[in-house]
């Protein structure tokens, strides 16, 4: 990400809700991060989608998960794409 709305909003959600929680708050983390590797790599904004299909691995009354990495910060709106100094 080229942003730091992620940490920020962690910490936003953490300040919320520390009023209504009994103890110290520990840890708030984003569900929807993945780390990806190779060109362009680093942490994105996952976005979990499920399919159903008569087909192999996809049967289940879940279906089968996986991501799509977010082209843009949904927040801000910078782009995830990493800025290379090689080009």
């Amino acid at each position: 990400m080229n942003c730091d709305c992620i940490k920020r909003l962690e910490a936003t959600v953490k300040d919320f809700h520390q009023p209504e929680v009994n103890a110290p708050i520990e840890s708030v983390r984003c569900q929807n991060i993945m780390w990806t590797f190779g060109k362009g790599g680093g942490e994105h904004i996952g976005i979990p989608f499920r399919v159903k299909a008569d087909a192999v691995g996809y049967r289940s009354a879940k279906g089968k998960e996986f991501s799509v990495k977010a082209s843009y910060c949904p927040f801000c709106g910078v782009s995830t794409k990493q800025e290379s100094g090689d080009e």
